[in-house]
């Protein structure tokens, strides 16, 4: 049992290494629910945009694509994934329009009300304080600014907590979203 959820940290939680790059394979195959996340928030081509647990990249992708004016930045712990995101967002990375950073939703690297956007995908429940980093991605956003938090219907863990996390964050107009695929959390700062 102890190989197994060391294998299953390697590949999802902090990926790592070989497991790790198999992992994100594996996570950039729903491109479903990234894309249901950003219709949800009404990403707009000249927005700010934040994903906090990048994972290999492909939320980014999504998000470069609608975002054509503005910049979209993506954050994660793992060196890991930070290489298979900047793989998948060469071209946007060398245009300028793509940045990625290493580190964790606690102590995000960038200015207050930096962000018009922001959105994580099935890494809340990973993080060691939820609501501290929610306050932390909270602080990066300009007033009005729009958060998704979304988990995959795939995952072992649930969206039960995603909206108090959010409401003690600071947040307002938490709202709802089940799909296909899984849950959304929209909020308001």
């Amino acid at each position: 049992m102890e190989l197994k959820k060391r294998l299953m940290e390697q590949a999802f939680c902090l990926p790592q290494g070989v497991v790790g790059r198999l992992g994100g394979r594996l996570m950039a195959l729903d491109r479903v629910l990234p894309a249901w996340v950003l219709t949800l928030l009404e990403v707009g081509p000249s927005d700010s945009v934040l994903e906090v647990g990048s994972g290999p990249g492909l939320g980014l992708a999504l998000a470069a694509a609608l975002v054509r004016e503005g910049q979209v930045v993506g954050l994660d712990p793992s060196a890991t994934m930070l290489g298979m995101a900047r793989d998948r967002n060469r071209q946007g990375i060398e245009a300028g329009h793509v940045e990625l950073h290493l580190g964790d939703a606690a102590n995000l690297p960038f200015d207050d009300a930096t962000f018009d956007v922001a959105f994580t995908i099935n890494s809340l429940h990973l993080w060691p304080d939820p609501v501290a980093g929610l306050r932390e991605v909270r602080r990066t956003l300009r007033r009005g600014g729009r958060i998704g938090v979304a988990i995959s219907r795939f995952s072992y863990a649930s969206a039960d907590r995603f909206g108090d996390h959010l409401i003690n964050a600071g947040f307002e107009d938490v709202s709802v979203h089940t799909g296909d695929r899984g849950t959304c959390l929209i909020a308001r700062t």
